[in-house]
Order: structure tokens, then C-alpha cells, then sequence
């Protein structure tokens, strides 16, 4: 048993480090890497259990600091540019994923779990990708923070009303109805802790030992991830609000620095869990619907980053590089894969993971190589003279010279 057991966590912490070495040599995500090496894995790893409890923790250390990324103060003030430029984003990308979901015969809820997956960028790919391709400085990054904030938000939201409603052990309208009022209500209630009891949440996490505010936090972050799902959510939402709460206290850089290093760890585990749930057999019979939806994905994309992109001022160059920028889909869409594959939408479950796949390679790629594509696109005219500016020939002459 224990053999067994230091086996399997031993494969698995080397296979992710080969893994991620390997991609990131490559200049691409690492998260792919890890869910190709859960599918190789699959036949190797017996030990279901120990993968299923730390992709559990994953998924919660990851969205618990999405959470920690959000001040609710500055979304308040800069409401109105997210809002259009999300709302943009939202119009554009959306509505093909439901009507794809329709049209494939999954119904409304395969439907709005498509949309989902097709609609929602992913922040960690896109983030990573910034900060190793040196491109926080650029104008299209600032732009795209906030489409991603609105995507983020949206995705929580989302997440809480549709685990809500599809999950449910009745797929009835009124259970339904009644789901999706009880995520709105858990997400309002703790929202308004967050901002209403911010005194008493500094005293609650103001502890003088890194182990206990550790410990501490961790507490609150499980507790709330427990109550989520026993409102019938999913445990993404209660980590997601716990980290939205500790954001509003003074406690949110120690939290960042001490969480750091395991949020690291169990994220990559969460995406080697998700590919060890994966059967690829079922590649063989959805992998055109995949392509081609990853095709209109990167087209979608691109249409929104250029409508926002022209519309917030950035040149042709800058607009097709913020389209380019939110190609990537990657950890809502698997946590939305996840809901899918629970709802008894296999077949959906692993198109969307072929999806993430392929966006995630398509938007690291696209993200290296846009200086590139922008300059082919869009090359810079050379400077006309002032004679053929239509200045006289004097001025023309003594200027130049």
C-alpha cells in the first residue's frame, strides 16, 4: 500500500517536471503538457483516489487565487470600460458555443456549458505568457486585463448558476430555478461579507506565525469550497469568493507570497487529474467538431480583440495583437469539462478538452509570433517627404537638406 502509494505520487511529480521542462523549452503553456501526460498516464496510474483528492485541492488553490487577483474598490471604479469591452467580448463569443451546443443535439445545458468553454479565456495561459514574452508594457496587455476581469467574474457567476441548475439531481424547471437562486444567493452573501466585514476579517487572519496564517486561511478557503458544495455548487465558487474575500483585507500580499508555491503544484495536478479522466477513444469520433470549433474559436477572438481593440484607441498592430493575446482557453473551460462529464455529457466533456488543447497551443503560439503577423499585416508606410506632402519646392529643399 505504501509502495504503491510513493510510486504513483513519485511518477507523477517527475512525469509533470519532465513534462513542464519540455513545453516550456518549447516556448509553449505547460498546461497542456500536463493533461497530454495524464492521458499517457492513464494505463499507469492505479491509484485513482490520490489523484482525485489533489486535482480537488488544485482546482481550489487555483481559483482561490484568481479570487486574491481581484480588488472590488478598482473594479468599481473602472466599471465602465469593463463593462463595454467585456460586454463586447461576451456578444461576440458566446452565442456561437450555445448554437453549436444546440445544433449538436445537447440541449439547452450542453449548450450554455459549450458557450462557456468557446466564451472564456484563459488567465493563467495569458498571464504566464505575458510576463516569459516580456509584454506587461505593451498597450494591448492593459486592454486585455480587463477583458480578462470581465471574463473572470462572468466565469464565476456562470460556474455558481450552471453547476446550480445542471447538476441538480431533478432536471426539473422549478429545481432549476431553484438552483440557480441558490448560487446567486451563496455569491451575493459572501460579496457582501467581504465588503461589509472587512474589520472583522483583518482581526480573523491577523496571525503573527506564517504556519498558522497558512493554516488559517487554508481553513476558511476548504470551509467555504464545503459549503459551495453543499449548496449544490461546485467547489470552484466557494474557493473563487474565498479568495475574493481575503482580497479585501490587508492580509492579501502574505496570503500571495506563502500560497505561492503550493498553488503551483496542485494546479499542475489538477490538469494531470483532468487528463487521466479523459478517455481518448472518444477523440476518434469528436475531433473534426473540435477542430473546427477551435477554428471559429481563434476567429472569434480575433474579431472581439479588434472591435475592442479600434474601439479603445489601439492601432491596427496593437488590435490584432490583443485578439491574438485572448485565443488561449484553459481552466474554466476544464473545471466547465468537469461539470459536463458530471451531468453525464461525456461526448461533450471530451470535446471540450480537445478544445482546451488545441486553443491553448493555438493561443501560446499566436501570442509568440504576433510581433511577427502584425508587421507582415500591417507594415509601417515610410515617411513621405515634404515635396511629396505637397510643400512648396524651396521649403521642401531646405527642410530636407
Amino acid at each position: 500500500m505504501h509502495a504503491s502509494f510513493l510510486f504513483n505520487a513519485g511518477l507523477i511529480l517527475a512525469g509533470l517536471a519532465l513534462a513542464g521542462l519540455l513545453f516550456h523549452r518549447l516556448r509553449q503553456s505547460v498546461i497542456p503538457a500536463f493533461i497530454l501526460l495524464g492521458m499517457a498516464l492513464r494505463p499507469q496510474v492505479t491509484d485513482v483516489h490520490l489523484v482525485q483528492v489533489l486535482s480537488t485541492l488544485g482546482v481550489v488553490l487555483l481559483l482561490f487565487f484568481m479570487g486574491l487577483e481581484f480588488s472590488l474598490g478598482a473594479l468599481l471604479r473602472g466599471r465602465r470600460r469593463i463593462l463595454r469591452n467585456g460586454g463586447i467580448d461576451l456578444l461576440v463569443c458566446f452565442p456561437p458555443g450555445l448554437l453549436a451546443g444546440l445544433a449538436l443535439g445537447w440541449g439547452w445545458a450542453g449548450g450554455l456549458l459549450l458557450g462557456g468553454a468557446l466564451y472564456i479565456s484563459s488567465s493563467a495561459i495569458i498571464a504566464k505568457s505575458v510576463i516569459e514574452l516580456r509584454r506587461a508594457a505593451n498597450p494591448e496587455t492593459e486592454v486585455a486585463l480587463g477583458v480578462l476581469v470581465f471574463e473572470d467574474l462572468f466565469a464565476a457567476v456562470f460556474l455558481a448558476v450552471v453547476s446550480g441548475a445542471v447538476l441538480a439531481a431533478d432536471p426539473s424547471a422549478m429545481t432549476a430555478a431553484g438552483g440557480v437562486g441558490t448560487a446567486l444567493l451563496f455569491f451575493a452573501v459572501v460579496v457582501l461579507l467581504a465588503l461589509r466585514a472587512r474589520p472583522l476579517l483583518n482581526r480573523v487572519f491577523d496571525v503573527g506565525s506564517d504556519d498558522l496564517f497558512v493554516l488559517t486561511v487554508a481553513g476558511v478557503v476548504l470551509l467555504l469550497a464545503w459549503a459551495a458544495l453543499a449548496a449544490g455548487l461546485s467547489e470552484a465558487i466557494g474557493a473563487f469568493l474565498a479568495g475574493l474575500m481575503l482580497a479585501e483585507t490587508h492580509h492579501k500580499a502574505r496570503a500571495e507570497a506563502l500560497f505561492a508555491p503550493l498553488q503551483g503544484l496542485f494546479a499542475a495536478v489538477f490538469f494531470l487529474g483532468f487528463g487521466l479522466s479523459l478517455d481518448v477513444a472518444a477523440f476518434a469520433r469528436i475531433w473534426p467538431y473540435a477542430l473546427s470549433l477551435a477554428l471559429i474559436g481563434v476567429a472569434l477572438k480575433l474579431a472581439a480583440g479588434w472591435w475592442i481593440g479600434r474601439r479603445d484607441g489601439l492601432g491596427p498592430r496593437n488590435a490584432l495583437a490583443l485578439g491574438l493575446m485572448l485565443i488561449a482557453r484553459g481552466e474554466f473551460s476544464i473545471i466547465i469539462a468537469g461539470i459536463a462529464a458530471a451531468a453525464g455529457l461525456t461526448e461533450l466533456s471530451a470535446l471540450i478538452a480537445l478544445l482546451v488543447l488545441l486553443l491553448a497551443l493555438f493561443g501560446t503560439m499566436g501570442m509568440q509570433f504576433a510581433p511577427h503577423l502584425s508587421r507582415w499585416l500591417f507594415p509601417r508606410r515610410p515617411e513621405r517627404t515634404l515635396a511629396e506632402r505637397g510643400f512648396s519646392p524651396e521649403l521642401a529643399t531646405f527642410s530636407d537638406g
